[in-house]
């Protein structure tokens, strides 16, 4: 099986056996440059399309119910199916990239299936599947911003993976808070292969700079509005995860001061007496 044979069965494909298909051997990367024909949006059965409806996110004080839990993985499930979808679509619409990189795409959409596959054992002890509470697509409304590969890096791997770099470490302090230690081990896996995946974006970045730009200004040219460095963040930060995934400290003090009109306070006092975690003006 080639790299694209595998990346097309896993974004045409419509069931979810396709978006967790992975191969027996590792495939070989023989190029095509025929892809012209990327779906805008995902290719899937009825039971796991995108919905119009929304569904929240249960909030932290929450999450003493079991029920809550259960529908908080299944909203950080929905975002690993748009993962693994939208590294496929980059495999096959950057048939120019080295295969190196080419091959750091595919070894995060592993891991995206690993952690998809955790989620959805996990839900399945709460009666729960992928596709019982409607499904969104935040991820896959910015494939018009991600038409190049510096910036698929600056939407996917520096804003939506690093802010799960925050989310995953405070849905690890909740779920422990409450006493749910599988949920938290969950996290705390999916945690460990974002500061990988998080990493694997940045360093390709790194290397497009040219000398007169910095890292943050370079970012912020690759961003289009409405989309900015606000969705790089979860509604804390966690300035030590960005230096693990080996950003510059100029980078990380950026993201930390970064505010704009779309800026949200998340309650503090429910930060404090859930997490015991502090918000300093």
């Amino acid at each position: 099986m080639t790299l694209n044979d595998f990346a097309r069965r896993v974004l045409f494909g419509a069931s979810l056996e396709d978006k967790l298909f992975s191969p027996s051997e590792h495939p070989q990367d023989i190029r095509t440059f025929d892809f012209t024909d990327l779906p805008n949006f995902p290719i899937r059965e009825k039971k796991i399309q995108i919905s119009d409806h929304k569904s929240k996110i249960p909030r932290l004080e929450q999450l003493f119910i079991e029920d809550n839990r259960y529908i908080t993985l299944h909203h950080f499930a929905n975002h690993e199916l748009m993962a693994i979808e939208l590294f496929a679509y980059a495999i096959l619409k950057f048939q120019d990239a080295d295969s190196s990189v080419r091959f750091s795409l595919y070894r995060t959409l592993l891991e995206e299936q690993i952690h998809l596959r955790l989620y959805l054992s996990e839900m399945k002890k709460g009666g729960m599947e992928l596709g019982d509470r409607p499904l969104n697509s935040i991820f896959w409304k910015q494939i018009p911003r991600m038409q190049t590969l510096e910036k698929f890096y600056a939407v996917m791997a520096i804003s939506f993976e690093g802010a799960n770099l925050d989310f995953s470490k405070i849905y690890t302090m909740a779920f422990e808070k409450f006493g749910d230690l599988e949920k938290a081990n969950i996290m705390k896996r999916v945690y460990e292969d974002e500061i990988k995946h998080v990493r694997r974006g940045y360093q390709y970045i790194q290397k497009q700079i040219p000398d007169s730009q910095s890292e943050w200004d370079y970012y912020r040219s690759l961003i289009e509005f409405p989309f900015t460095p606000r969705r790089a963040k979860g509604y804390h930060y966690f300035p030590e995860t960005r230096i693990k995934a080996g950003f510059s400290k100029e980078f990380v003090m950026e993201l930390e001061r970064y505010e704009d009109e779309y800026t949200g306070r998340v309650n503090s006092r429910i930060l404090k007496e859930v997490l015991d975690i502090r918000i300093y003006p």
